[in-house]
């Protein structure tokens, strides 16, 4: 009986939670740097996938014809489609990151640089009545918005494959070589002067 007893406060004391547990305050997460790894794993998992889809061709340097590169371009957004068939918005942007998102690009708009960044915006002729969708290729002769620097400094940093751009009230996740729409979170406040 004794040994029962003594086996059960060992192991209570072992346990999560248990009585050596009981006098330590919980660990401290920030949430929004908790959300923001969770994109970047995201992110990670993505390139990875595209890495896979890339072995095999050829990257055409930038002085190779404009017809090598478009094909390049196909092939390789192509393959992208099939490896995370069926991709679906949310995939990389699910709910939580997307909230953080709309919060960081809230905040950086009221934020002390918010003139700078709708100048900068309304400088770029921000595009307006279009809408993507993901896995879509981005549209030849729609321009790319760019993104106010002050704005990006405020945003998770990305491979450099990959971008952001606006495109009416939807931040768009581009994947550059491919020209491909790698998510979207729709119905975003942009930078547009109120």
């Amino acid at each position: 009986m004794r040994v029962t007893t003594l086996l059960t406060i060992v192991l209570l004391c072992l346990a999560p939670g248990g009585a050596s547990a009981q006098g330590k305050p919980p660990a401290r997460v920030n949430p929004d740097a908790a959300v923001s790894a969770q994109f970047d794993q995201h992110v990670a998992d993505y390139m990875k996938l595209r890495q896979k889809a890339e072995r095999g061709l050829s990257v055409p340097k930038g002085s190779e014809s404009p017809d090598k590169i478009a094909q390049y371009q196909r092939d390789l957004a192509e393959r992208i489609r099939s490896a995370r068939s069926p991709a679906k918005e949310g995939d990389i942007f699910t709910a939580q990151i997307a909230a953080l998102f709309r919060k960081l690009i809230t905040n950086s708009i009221n934020g002390p640089d918010g003139a700078k960044i709708r100048t900068s915006y309304e400088r770029a002729e921000p595009i307006r009545g279009v809408h993507l969708a993901v896995d879509q290729t981005y549209p030849d002769g729609l321009p790319l918005q760019s993104m106010p620097p002050s704005l990006l400094l405020n945003l998770p940093r990305l491979p450099k494959e990959l971008e952001y751009r606006f495109v009416d009230h939807e931040l768009v996740l581009r994947d550059i070589a491919a020209n491909l729409v790698v998510d979207l979170i729709p119905d975003l406040t942009t930078p547009a002067r109120q």
